[in-house]
């Protein structure tokens, strides 16, 4: 967390850089009691980490600007996504939330970021989240949201049975 706050300044973005300390300690600690916390693991080290609400997020019920492309009820939403330092820049925040993405059945996913954490926004867009509006959230962040399509559902599951079924 603290790797991407310090990035996140460095890119002048006010995310992160508040006095209250978001995310804190206690609010990781929430994240895992409630069973929302991941992480991505290279060679035994934590390098990446994100929260995955599965019940939505209430405020994304208003959203400006724009709208979604889909007002489905049950989305999941990823949020306080951080790669350590040493190592952004290798493609590990794309991999982590593909991975996250691959790993449930859902189809819709939703995301929000600083207009100035254009990394994000591009990684959000390679993975093909759609920019959809703004969002009511510490003044206001980009809302984007990815649809999950038939034919990406039909190849995860595809990969999911050849993996159960020990094929490789």
């Amino acid at each position: 967390i603290e790797s991407a706050r310090t990035a996140l300044a460095e890119a002048g973005s006010t995310q992160w850089q508040g006095a209250d300390g978001y995310p804190t300690e206690e609010t990781i600690f929430d994240d895992v009691l409630n069973g929302q916390a991941y992480v991505g693991i290279v060679d035994g080290q934590i390098v990446s980490y994100a929260a995955v609400i599965v019940d939505g997020d209430p405020a994304y019920d208003k959203i400006y600007d724009g709208d979604w492309k889909h007002h489905n009820k049950r989305y999941i939403t990823f949020h306080r996504i951080a790669v350590l330092s040493e190592f952004m820049g290798q493609g590990i925040a794309q991999t982590f939330i593909q991975g996250l993405i691959e790993g449930t059945d859902a189809h819709d996913f939703r995301c929000d970021t600083h207009e100035k954490n254009t990394v994000m926004q591009h990684i959000l867009e390679k993975l093909g989240y759609v920019y959809c509006g703004k969002v009511p959230i510490d003044g206001e962040r980009l809302a984007y949201q990815k649809i999950k399509t038939k034919r990406e559902k039909a190849f995860y599951q595809e990969l999911d049975e050849a993996a159960h079924h020990g094929i490789h």
